[in-house]
C-alpha cells in the first residue's frame, strides 16, 4: 500500500461507501495512512481519522481483538477439506500455482461467508467493544472493554464539555508491551474505588 492506492481506494470505495455521513475512521500509523493528502481528502469527506497509536493494534483493532483467531480456524478447516477432496481426486500432482491460488480464493470466500453468518455477533460485539461502534454521544462507554483499561468513559468527543476523563488509567498487570506507557495513579486517585 502506498499513498496514491490508498487515495485510490478511498475515493473509489470508502467515500462512496459513506455516502456523505460523518464518519470515524479508524486507522494505525502505516505512513500512507496519516499523509496531508489523504488527511485533506477525508477532512473534506466529514471522515475523522482515528490512529491506533504503536503498540495499541492488539487492544483496539477489532481484527486483532476478536476476529482473526476465529476466521483463520475456519479457513485453516476449509483448506484442510478443500485438500482432501482434492486427494481423493487424484486432482493435486495435476494442479499448477494458478489453479492453487483459485482454490485459495474460493476457500477464503467460504470461510468468510461462514464465519460472516455464524460468528455474526463476534463481528458486532468487537466493533462495540473497543468503541468504534458505540453512539458518539458516550450513552454507552459502560460496554467499552478494552484489555486493561477500567472505568473508561469517552463522552461525546464532538464536544468540548465532553465527559471523558482524560486520566483513566491502564492497568498494570496489562502491561504486555513495552510500546503502551502507563501513568502512575495521582494521589486523591490512590483510594478512589475503580
Amino acid at each position: 500500500m502506498n499513498e496514491e492506492l490508498f487515495l485510490r481506494y478511498l475515493t473509489n470505495y470508502l467515500i462512496p461507501a459513506l455516502e456523505g455521513r460523518p464518519s470515524l475512521f479508524a486507522l494505525d500509523l502505516m505512513g500512507c495512512h496519516k499523509t496531508p493528502a489523504v488527511l485533506d481528502l477525508l477532512c473534506r469527506h466529514q471522515v475523522i481519522p482515528s490512529l491506533i497509536p504503536a503498540g495499541c493494534t492488539s487492544l483496539l483493532q477489532p481484527l486483532d481483538v476478536s476476529i482473526n483467531k476465529p476466521c483463520k480456524e475456519i479457513i485453516h478447516n476449509i483448506t484442510d477439506q478443500a485438500i482432501l477432496d482434492c486427494e481423493e481426486a487424484n486432482q493435486i500432482e495435476q494442479w499448477s500455482t494458478r489453479l492453487c491460488h483459485i482454490l485459495t480464493t474460493s476457500c477464503v470466500g467460504d470461510a468468510f461467508y461462514q464465519f460472516h453468518t455464524e460468528k455474526q455477533q463476534i463481528i458486532i460485539q468487537s466493533f462495540r467493544k473497543v468503541g468504534l461502534a458505540l453512539p458518539i454521544d458516550g450513552s454507552l462507554d459502560h460496554e467499552l472493554d478494552i484489555k486493561g483499561f477500567r472505568g473508561l468513559q469517552i463522552g461525546d468527543w464532538r464536544r468540548e464539555d465532553s465527559t471523558a476523563d482524560p486520566f483513566a488509567d491502564i492497568l498494570a498487570g496489562a502491561d504486555t508491551t513495552e510500546e503502551i506507557e502507563f501513568r502512575a495513579p495521582r494521589e486523591e486517585e490512590e483510594d478512589a474505588p475503580l
